[in-house]
């Protein structure tokens, strides 16, 4: 058990190390291919979309076929996808091999946490989502200063040392136990909803209504179809349970949140303020390593506290220390204000992971794990999308960071007004159930 939980905390590093990695070299990049600022944050918007696109239906053959097999499957398809991204001659054939990892990594994400939760008893699985919790954002910790010095001889080394990474996991888990589920594979409901958030997704960067909105409307036909379905990918079902999707919706909003924050600010420190790629890395690891110093802690505080009540606390330092540093961004204030954005990251979403987990039924775990996973890459690559928009269409590159950081502030207090609903809607459901209770005196 030890091993396998060992190698999904490493392939929770892999992906978070390269990505922070990129967002320091983002300006190198840009200059090696020959793009625009925008252009080059089109890397995260493709690789969290082909994400996005596929790991609900990796999720469901978790639930059939069993976490193991779908995890391994995707480490090796990632590792792939990553040294072809290495081996990159044109910026075409670099977004085309970021497509191909960002599948492997669907299979990755839509089984990882259904893996946990099938190796850990219940009383410690809140201690075990914080370890994967740290694993990403000791990643995220490495990730700029490794990334900003290795980019100074080539961006390339990132990639390749993210493939070499991923064989490590790939080759510890061997054994596959047997699917926790059954059922068939929903081939029509798996292809409406990839078309439908490549519709989004893509608009959203585009800027292009003409795409967004028949995107939106087959996200719904989607949503009728997989209704009707005896065997969905996406289990609707479970969206009748208001916690849990109080839950997903404000993981959602938390990464649309946050996740442009990490290249904006790169773009900005380098090429307005010009800093040196490791020094850059060094400023944007602050968020990251307060990230992996209060995972854990947020895990052990949620065996004692209400983990809803800790994550209301932590999207409620998130939103103010977005807010407030939105007015003035620069290198002086970065550390604290990203250290403590860290911290308000980490003391919510440990919670609210362990909540959606803990809300739906053993079978659907696998389901779960990937609707956490799809929350978090549609949130990101809505966030990377909507900050390419305002980018592409600001004057100059300090004023178009500065409008991304204000979308993301109000964004962030959107996330805070559900997760305080969704606190307020638990303690008054313990209170009924407490009036409701008969006596047993």
């Amino acid at each position: 058990m030890r091993r396998v939980l060992f190698a999904v905390f490493l392939s929770s590093f892999i992906t978070p190390f390269m990505t922070s990695g990129l967002s320091v070299a983002l300006p190198i990049i840009a200059s090696d291919f020959s793009v625009g600022s925008a252009e080059a944050m089109a890397v995260f918007v493709l690789l969290n979309l082909a994400v996005a696109m596929w790991v609900l239906p990796f999720g469901r053959l978790a639930d059939m076929w069993g976490p193991h097999v779908v995890f391994r499957a995707g480490l090796g398809v990632a590792g792939v996808g990553f040294l072809l991204a290495a081996l990159s001659p044109a910026i075409g054939f670099f977004y085309a091999s970021l497509l191909v990892a960002g599948v492997g990594l669907a299979a990755v994400f839509g089984s990882n946490n259904a893996l946990i939760f099938h190796l850990v008893p219940p009383e410690k699985r809140a201690e075990a989502v914080g370890l994967n919790s740290m694993s990403v954002y000791v990643g995220l910790v490495a990730g700029p200063v490794l990334g900003g010095a290795v980019s100074q001889l080539s961006w390339r080394l990132i990639l390749a040392i993210g493939a070499a990474l991923a064989a490590v996991p790939y080759a510890m888990v061997m054994k596959s136990p047997r699917p926790v589920g059954g059922g068939r594979f929903d081939v029509l409901g798996s292809a409406l909803l990839a078309a439908s958030t490549a519709l989004v997704v893509v608009g959203v960067y585009a800027g292009s209504p003409s795409l967004a909105i028949p995107g939106v409307m087959l996200l719904a036909a989607a949503f009728f179809v997989e209704w009707k379905s005896p065997s969905p990918v996406l289990d609707v079902g479970l969206f009748r349970n208001y916690v849990f999707a109080a839950s997903l919706a404000a993981a959602l909003l938390n990464y649309l949140a946050t996740s442009a924050l990490q290249p904006s600010l790169s773009l900005l420190f380098q090429k307005a303020f010009a800093m040196p790629p490791h020094y850059a890395g060094l400023l944007l690891s602050a968020q990251a390593a307060a990230m992996a110093l209060f995972s854990p802690i947020a895990g052990r505080a949620g065996r004692r506290l209400p983990l809803a009540a800790l994550a209301a606390a932590g999207s409620a330092i998130l939103a103010g220390m977005l807010f407030a540093y939105s007015a003035a961004p620069s290198p002086a204030t970065a550390p604290l204000a990203l250290f403590l954005i860290g911290v308000g990251f980490a003391l919510f979403i440990v919670p609210n992971t362990t909540i959606i987990l803990s809300a739906a039924p053993p079978e659907r775990r696998g389901t779960a794990s990937a609707l956490i996973a799809e929350a978090r890459v549609v949130g990101m690559a809505l966030s990377n999308a909507v900050a390419g928009l305002i980018m592409k269409n600001a004057p100059n590159i300090k004023a178009g960071v500065s409008s991304v950081l204000v979308f993301l502030a109000y964004v962030s207090l959107a996330t805070l007004a559900l997760s305080l609903v969704r606190a307020g809607s638990r303690r008054g459901e313990r209170r009924k159930n407490a009036v409701s209770k008969p006596s047993t005196r």
